[in-house]
Parts: structure tokens; sequence; C-alpha cells
């Protein structure tokens, strides 16, 4: 069995530091995330486990489109797994306290998977942030051991 690995850092180009940590210091905050250090070029908050910058883009890579709703799935997001629902809803109230409303309001969505329940917000630069939960009996579903289970069947090739 191969070692597991862990995200521990990540970085995201922002246009506006100054306003950007603004949102994160809310948003994050209410993930349990502080920000440990503060640049007029940068900002960092930590829970821990995972760092998050917000660095000053110098030279822009990218630029990002505000989301449609049109999206089956919004391709480039970052989700932040919490443990119910009622988190969720809560996550979602404080952040209206705070002037951050979600652009997709807590609702559950069966089409992912039976239980998945989400809110998603956007960052001053687009960046799609989706706080969720799924039921932990649709998590961790068990499985026979691997001398139990059948191999798939093979599929035939059309010529």
């Amino acid at each position: 069995m191969a070692a597991r690995s862990s995200l521990r850092h990540l970085s995201l180009e922002v246009s506006d530091v100054a306003r950007t940590t603004w949102f994160y210091d809310r948003f994050l905050g209410e993930l349990g995330f502080r920000r440990f250090v503060a640049d007029p070029n940068y900002a960092a908050f930590t829970d821990g486990d995972l760092t998050i910058w917000l660095i000053k883009d110098r030279s822009p890579r990218i630029r990002r489109r505000p989301p449609t709703g049109d999206e089956e799935v919004i391709g480039e997001h970052l989700a932040f797994h919490v443990d119910s629902a009622d988190r969720v809803r809560a996550i979602e109230a404080r952040l209206a306290k705070a002037e951050l409303y979600p652009i997709f309001r807590a609702e559950e969505h069966p089409e992912f998977r039976p239980g998945y329940f989400s809110a998603t917000w956007v960052d001053p630069d687009q960046v799609v942030l989706e706080v969720y939960t799924v039921p932990e009996k649709t998590t961790k579903k068990r499985r026979g051991s691997r001398a139990q289970r059948k191999p798939p069947a093979k599929k035939r090739r059309r010529a």
C-alpha cells in the first residue's frame, strides 16, 4: 500500500490583498482558520493542517469569470468539508451577518451523492468556495475483502 499524502498548503493569486484578506478573515475564520501573516503583497491563513496563501499578482496569469449557475459542476473551486448540514446552514447565517452572501444557498444536491449538502461563495477574484457535508453512512460504505469481491466483468470490444 502506498503512503498516503495530504495537501498542506496552497497559494491563490489575488488582485487586491487588503480586499481579499477582508473576505478571507471572515470566510476562513468561520472554518477555524486564523490569519498568521499579513503584508501588502501577501497574507496567509492556517487551521493547523492546511495553509492558504493569498499572493498579490504582479503579472496576472489567471482571470476568472463569475459562475453563471448554468454549470453542472464548477471545475476549479475549493471545497471545505464540515460535519453536518446544520453546520453548513450556521456558517451561511454567520457569514451573511458579516455581509458575505452565498451565490448558491445551502441546499441538498442528490445529483452529486445522496445527502450531499452545500453552500457556495465567490471571493473578490472569483475563486469559488464551497462548504459541504455528506452523511457518514454514504461516505464510508463497507466493502468485502479483496478476496470476497468478484472481479469486474470484461467488456467486449467492438470491431
